[in-house]
């Protein structure tokens, strides 16, 4: 019987516990999540508690607990719970899913409130809250990827002014050809949405709480701005003791296997196998975790171990939802 701990309870860390229980093994499982179990694996209100009493009977759950220090000579690992207090536990085999933290622009007044970004489960669920709000009436969404584009158009439903700025010459201009981008740009204005594309943020305005937007070309009036510049690997607690590449990336093989024997890591943290080139590449799909995870979970109970094949690098679900929402916005 081995002991497995698992940090981080998103796409990966989730497909990975749910192989590992499939298999039915005697293994020992140590699930660590920063946040909350329940908003983590959108638990319905109503029946978080069952489903909590129901995973704990197989998995010795760690919510609220931030995994802080690995000590992969005597196989530990140290983390802090929600009360500030430090705790120590012991690993055979230990998996990282840490995921990302999202890019904080460098510029006056990202700290005022009002200012949003994308940061887990429960941030995305209170910016659907936001959008119930009366009294939020402008937005400025900065960033015109998946995720700013599917929140404009679900603000533009709910009868929201919204603004896209972006520094590129159009929206989804890393996913999306320019033959569907230009679909998908009319169609957003059309419907309402303001695309102010190949302007660079400044400055966003307000005393205390967010009241404008400032770019080297115009200001926009904000109640909310959400911003979806990208993120950065949750990686920095993890230098010194696993080898990162020059972006922060946790290095593993074919295998999920990192630089330190024991320890496997997966999802936005890591570079996996792009298909159409061979090459390995940061992509940041939950549907590219998942499969990690169900492949990974599989690596640590046999010998007879796979190859991670690779992803397309697409998202199909999350692409008609994005183009479905444009269209009907």
């Amino acid at each position: 019987m081995a002991k497995i701990i698992i940090v981080g309870a998103a796409h990966g860390g989730r497909e990975t516990v749910n192989g590992l229980l499939a298999a039915n093994t005697d293994n020992e499982i140590h699930w660590y999540e920063h946040g909350q179990f329940a908003t983590a694996l959108d638990w319905a209100p109503a029946d978080a508690e069952k489903e909590r009493l129901a995973l704990s009977q197989q998995v010795t759950l760690f919510d609220q607990t931030t995994v802080t220090k690995i000590t992969p000579a005597i196989h530990t690992i140290t983390a802090r719970n929600q009360r500030g207090q430090l705790q120590t536990d012991h690993y055979d085999r230990l998996v990282l899913s840490v995921g990302s933290l999202p890019i904080q622009l460098p510029i006056p007044g990202a700290e005022l409130s009002g200012v949003r970004s994308i940061q887990n489960r429960a941030s995305i669920n209170e910016l659907k809250l936001a959008a119930k709000s009366a009294a939020i009436k402008n937005v400025v969404v900065i960033g015109g990827g998946y995720i700013g584009m599917n929140f404009a158009a679900l603000f533009k439903q709910t009868g929201k002014q919204v603004t896209v700025i972006d520094v590129n010459a159009r929206p989804f201009s890393h996913n999306l050809d320019s033959e569907f981008t230009q679909i998908l740009a009319a169609a957003s204005v059309e419907n309402g949405l303001q695309l102010k594309m190949e302007e660079r943020v400044t400055a966003i305005l307000g005393s205390t709480h967010v009241t404008a937007v400032q770019t080297n070309r115009g200001q926009y009036a904000a109640d909310l701005v959400l911003v979806a510049v990208g993120n950065r690997p949750n990686t920095a607690w993890l230098r010194g003791t696993l080898t990162l590449d020059s972006e922060g990336l946790i290095e593993t093989d074919d295998y999920f296997q990192t630089s330190v024997p024991d320890i496997y890591a997966i999802g936005d943290a890591t570079k996996v196998r792009f298909t159409p080139t061979g090459t390995k590449e940061r992509i940041t799909l939950g549907s590219a975790a998942s499969h990690a995870g169900r492949l990974l979970a599989h690596n640590l109970l046999t010998d007879q171990r796979i190859v991670f094949p690779g992803v397309q690098a697409t998202s199909a679900r999350l692409m008609r939802r994005d183009i479905t929402l444009l269209l009907r916005a």
